[in-house]
């Protein structure tokens, strides 16, 4: 097995960062009228099942500083249950709330323009030519029209799709059915091919048992990784050729998350109860490992997501005990490590923004 850390390369530069940090305290009042800097990175924080305290941290490239819920401050009221996803797109920001069964659409400052009520938990987004594409945990995708900021349609898929992504004019969607855990149904095992043209389901794709992640590189292929049973169906990275549909598990690297940029994948393997944690570069054009040690001497306790935005092309990996704030993790395309900040309880995704 290959050495449990990775370096992760990535491509281009967006702010320069002081690695200096103030973040503001827990215990601190809200920001009355808070000056929104001309770049900035926002976190979900999914914060805890049923506790109503999903959170939208911002963080201050220019003096390192934290405005702990932006959301809140901006429209006096909270985001609510569990924050699931986030996005930016043209000029404004989409955040699935899935407990609340609500899709928050804001301007690039956090302030509302719309709270779009859904008909199932809304959990996961992607965006390609003037819409918004979310799953539904129920078994459909929806369609959102970016003008009307109304859900035009939906398409049925799989049992409770997860993360879906954009590749040669479709969408691939995993479906876990991760409700039908324990039940003689079980999980699913496919990933849904949807032609956003004429937004139909083409075909189910079978993968290894419980599929939840999935990305795809600039080639057009598309990795997915299926979590399995926890029990004798072990979890599995695997890779769909975008002309054949024939799946393929990837072989030197495995993850329980990941993400892509450009043709890199990068993934990190922390399965719950092992102390090593693995981390992993994968070229997906030429099928090889690029390296195992991407952290170097970073410490990063408890990883809990990660994420590559390619408007600034910034890695982050956030961490999370389930109890305390969680941090976020920045790196660079040289594979440096920038900078760490504390944003709120499982902070979910990080995107940038720059006005």
């Amino acid at each position: 097995m290959i050495m449990k850390k990775k370096i992760f390369t990535m491509t281009a530069l967006c702010a320069s960062m002081v690695l200096s940090f103030t973040s503001c305290d827990k215990d601190n009042d809200p920001v009355v009228n808070p000056v929104i800097p001309s770049e900035y990175f926002y976190v979900l924080n999914s914060g805890n099942m049923g506790s109503n305290d999903a959170s939208l941290s911002m963080y201050n490239i220019e003096n390192n500083t934290v405005t702990k819920d932006i959301f809140e401050v901006q429209n006096s009221r909270r985001l609510g249950d569990t924050g699931q996803d986030i996005i930016v797109y043209g000029s404004k920001m989409y955040i699935t709330v899935s407990g609340e069964s609500t899709i928050e659409v804001t301007d690039l400052e956090a302030k509302s323009i719309k709270q779009i009520r859904t008909d199932d938990q809304p959990r996961y987004l992607a965006f390609y030519g003037g819409k918004v594409y979310v799953t539904y945990y129920t078994g459909y995708v929806a369609r959102i029209d970016t003008a009307s900021l109304n859900v035009e349609t939906k398409v049925q898929v799989g049992r409770n799709p997860e993360q879906l992504t954009v590749a040669n004019g479709k969408l691939y969607v995993a479906n876990s059915g991760g409700a039908d855990y324990g039940t003689e149904v079980g999980y699913d095992k496919t990933v849904s091919v949807v032609d956003i043209a004429s937004f139909t389901e083409l075909k189910k794709i079978e993968v290894v048992l419980n599929p939840t992640d999935i990305e795809s590189d600039d080639a057009g292929n598309v990795f997915v990784i299926s979590k399995g049973n926890y029990f004798d169906i072990l979890n599995t990275l695997q890779k769909i050729n975008p002309q054949t549909d024939e799946v393929s598990v990837v072989s030197g690297i495995d993850g329980t998350i990941m993400t892509t940029a450009g043709n890199t994948l990068y993934s990190v393997y922390s399965q719950w109860g092992v102390s090593e944690i693995f981390y992993y570069g994968f070229n997906t054009t030429n099928n090889t490992v690029i390296s195992d040690n991407f952290i170097g001497a970073t410490n990063i306790s408890s990883p809990y997501q990660i994420n590559y935005d390619s408007s600034c092309e910034r890695l982050f990996i956030t961490a999370s005990d389930y109890i305390n704030n969680g941090d976020v993790y920045i790196f660079d395309k040289t594979n440096t490590y920038l900078n760490m900040f504390e944003a709120g309880l499982n902070p979910m995704k990080v995107v940038y923004v720059k006005r």
